[in-house]
């Protein structure tokens, strides 16, 4: 079949009895080389083309740029590699802009639907702009975030009487907690210590 344009969310296709599957492709932009799409989707069931599919779409890298992030320079791959499927501990980077090692998998970047529609003029729905809400779409549970901290700073100056004297250190958030996830620690901590002056 011919390239479709996919200038707004909607557009038409017409399927052949003899070609009753679909494949289609969305590049990510900006991005390397990745993209969203389905290959050979099958459009019947049981010899009877199908009333309603939804997809949810994932994101790929084609293997030919070795970018992590969405605004990677150009950096080819020699020789190309296979494609694969973008999850969030693969690529096991922390560059890579879809690394979230705590997430048991990345949501859906794009949803597909494919609607049967009737021939008829009379019936035809228009096109528009607008997208729906999709009371029936799956709803992804909230993975729990813990919050992540730095490292500890180095220990500061040791200030107070002889015998005393007391010394601090700290640390930031570097994620804050969400959907229940683990506290975040102490940022700061002091130590007993005997000042300069006193030694």
């Amino acid at each position: 079949s011919p390239a479709l344009p996919l200038s707004s969310p909607h557009t038409s296709l017409c399927p052949l009895s003899l070609c009753p599957q679909l494949s289609l492709l969305v590049k990510i932009i900006p991005s390397p080389d990745w993209f969203v799409g389905v290959d050979s989707l099958d459009l019947c069931e049981g010899g009877q083309w199908k009333q309603d599919v939804t997809l949810n779409l994932y994101p790929y890298d084609a293997g030919s740029d070795s970018g992590f992030t969405f605004s990677s320079p150009n950096f080819p791959t020699d020789p190309p590699e296979n494609i694969t499927r973008i999850t969030s501990q693969n690529p096991s980077h922390p560059a890579n802009s879809f690394y979230y090692p705590r997430l048991a998998e990345l949501p859906p970047l794009a949803a597909i639907r494919l609607l049967r529609q009737s021939r008829a003029p009379s019936r035809h729905t228009p096109l528009s702009n607008h997208i729906p809400p999709q009371p029936d779409t799956p709803h992804f549970s909230e993975t729990p975030l813990d919050c992540e901290v730095s490292l500890w700073s180095s220990w500061g100056l040791c200030l107070g009487p002889c015998g005393g004297g007391v010394r601090h250190r700290t640390r930031y958030i570097l994620l804050k907690p969400a959907n229940s996830g683990s506290p975040c620690p102490e940022l700061e901590e002091q130590s007993a210590c005997t000042p300069d002056n006193c030694l």
